[in-house]
């Protein structure tokens, strides 16, 4: 015990060397490790030394102690192993620094007690690591929930908060996220067991996608780092979809989207999910102060505002304001044949068919907006 320095170093470059998950700690981690591996060592040399074995004190310890290791994620093999390699480092220190001074009977005794201690603390470590992952399984799915709430009700108190957040949980925030709110054309509550289903539509062909679900007011609601492959409403779901929405825009992006699935008419839904410019056209036609059409106008024919498509642009508002894609061609002085690629160009780059009614009405909208803009 007078080399305790030179023995708590060498086991703990042990433990480093041969234990890739102890390689990668931080100086406190490394300190708590060095102090664990001196006391472990003290109580070793006493129990040798007096012929005693480990008590309750020292039982309650070594479980503490798996409990902090299964909280902070170290794998259990990995914590298991590292008192196997500490007792063989120990054990050779031991018969190093004593030299012929050790008798028969001396190593007997040393190698009794660390078999006997290494397999009760192994039991009490099991139990302990067990114990907390199992809580943090059940607690996790809360937590996550919690994030994912306070994230679209704008609950979250700072960046360094949420980066706090985000590490204890072992993910990485995205800066932007996708945004799926699920609801019922019935008003029934979506469970979180039918979110979960949605939640494994999210295209994710490496396996690294980050979705975090919760449920608000009977919705279900999924922030997802991919895009969602497949969510085709049936009769029992209606879903609205907004892609690359930035943090800070999330409780506002949200707000509009829950309104526009719980608010919207049937036939929004004819041609599949809403999407932004839908959820931004039903907030309008509620009165929502907080929208600005200029917003919406610009988000629904954001394809058509790209370079190189003003022609197109040309053309549809033209026909929405005619009725008539022959009276639109006239006062364009196209073709009819000329105008009528055009309309085909608009429904290719917007995704949006002039003969739905839902449609028509958003681009004629946004189409209006944008001429009483620009006057």
């Amino acid at each position: 015990m007078a080399s305790r320095t030179v023995v708590t170093e060498r086991i703990s470059d042990a433990i480093r060397r041969q234990i890739p998950a102890y390689a990668t700690l931080g100086d406190a981690q490394r300190r708590e490790t060095e102090a664990i591996a001196a006391w472990g060592v003290q109580r070793l040399l006493e129990l040798w030394v007096f012929g005693t074995s480990l008590d309750e004190a020292d039982l309650r310890q070594f479980h503490g102690i798996g409990v902090a290791r299964g909280t902070d994620g170290r794998p259990l093999f990995a914590v298991l192993r590292a008192y196997r390699v500490a007792a063989v480092e120990a054990s050779g220190l031991i018969h190093e620094m004593a030299g012929d001074d050790l008798t028969l009977d001396d190593a007997l005794a040393l190698n009794r007690v660390l078999l006997e201690s290494l397999d009760e603390i192994s039991e009490v470590l099991f139990a302990g690591h067990t114990s907390a992952t199992t809580r943090l399984t059940g607690d996790r799915a809360d937590v996550v929930r919690a994030l994912a709430d306070d994230l679209v009700t704008g609950r979250q108190t700072s960046t360094a908060a949420l980066a706090d957040r985000s590490e204890q949980l072992g993910i990485a925030l995205p800066s932007r996220f996708g945004l799926t709110v699920v609801g019922s054309p019935d008003g029934e509550e979506v469970t979180a067991g039918e979110v979960a289903r949605f939640a494994a539509a999210v295209d994710d062909p490496d396996g690294d996608a980050l979705v975090l679900t919760t449920t608000r007011s009977g919705q279900g609601v999924l922030l997802h780092s991919r895009p969602v492959v497949d969510a085709t409403p049936s009769a029992r779901w209606r879903v609205c979809v907004v892609d690359d929405v930035a943090l800070a825009d999330l409780p506002a992006t949200f707000r509009v989207a829950s309104a526009a699935v719980r608010h919207a008419p049937a036939e929004a839904f004819g041609s599949g999910p809403l999407d932004e410019a839908d959820a931004l056209l039903v907030a309008l036609l509620r009165g929502e102060p907080r929208v600005d059409p200029r917003t919406f106008a610009s988000t629904a024919l954001r394809p058509l505002l790209a370079p190189g498509q003003a022609h197109v642009l040309e053309g549809l508002s033209a026909y929405l304001l005619t009725g008539s894609s022959t009276e639109a061609g006239r006062r364009l002085g196209l073709h009819p044949q000329s105008m009528r690629h055009r309309l085909r160009r608009s429904r290719a780059v917007t995704g949006r068919d002039l003969a739905d009614p839902w449609d028509h009405l958003v681009l004629r909208t946004a189409t209006t907006v944008l001429a009483i803009a620009a006057d």
